[in-house]
């Protein structure tokens, strides 16, 4: 039980120290930094999170099919990160196929019996750098202004603000309105890489409100006080 809790207290203590550098990164976005540090910033945080837990990646103890689909989708998003951007038609095709992939890696943990804390974690990191580097290129193409870099912050900004506010009441759990928001929110921002008129501006800025809805529902549901029985 105590090595169990170790290991998950490990698994949010990287998550901690990966949202920070990650901010930090962003910030250095909004100075004219280059998105070459911000891909080799998070690539030595994952090669951290992949060496310090490897004899803890699944059940069995070995890196597992799932976690090699995560690995695949971070990989492309490296590359679309630093693909020249002019392409927007492959930018998009490319960022759908890593979209449509979400799911692949968990469905294949549960199949083949090999689901771990680890792979759970990995997969949404791997989701929030994905979103990230959409709001990147977007930033990039459509020339909407810094603050579209925002709703690829949210994540991060969500990870301190429970290791300031303390541990949560209640146990976290997905529902349906953050399901339905993050998904809106990749679709939006993916086609907002087309080199085609969509309203860019309008549509990234509601996804963006949406998505701070969404981030403050789930805090509110962490911190209320538990029903009394």
């Amino acid at each position: 039980m105590n090595h169990t809790l170790s290991f998950e207290s490990r698994l949010v203590e990287w998550s901690d120290r990966h949202a920070m550098l990650m901010l930090l990164a962003i910030g250095g976005l909004w100075f004219q930094v280059p998105p070459e540090l911000l891909a080799a910033m998070a690539a030595a945080s994952f090669l951290g999170l992949i060496r310090q837990f490897h004899r803890e990646w699944t059940p069995a103890r070995v890196f597992g099919a799932a976690n090699a689909v995560t690995l695949a989708r971070l990989a492309g998003t490296f590359f679309l990160l630093l693909f020249p951007i002019e392409n927007g038609w492959f930018l998009a095709a490319l960022a759908l196929i890593i979209l449509n992939a979400d799911g692949v890696d968990g469905w294949l943990a549960r199949r083949r019996g090999l689901s771990s804390a680890f792979g759970e974690c990995f997969d949404n990191e791997v989701d929030a750098f994905f979103f990230l580097c959409l709001c990147v290129l977007v930033y990039k193409r459509a020339d909407l202004g810094s603050w579209v870099l925002f709703p690829g912050a949210l994540r991060y900004l969500f990870v301190l603000y429970i290791r300031v506010a303390g541990p949560p009441r209640r146990v976290a759990a997905g529902n349906r309105l953050t399901r339905v928001v993050s998904v809106i929110a990749f679709i939006v921002f993916i086609l907002c890489l087309l080199p085609v008129d969509l309203y860019c501006a309008s549509a990234a800025a509601t996804a963006t409100a949406a998505l701070c809805i969404s981030f403050l529902y789930s805090l509110i549901q962490l911190y209320r006080p538990p029903v009394p029985e």
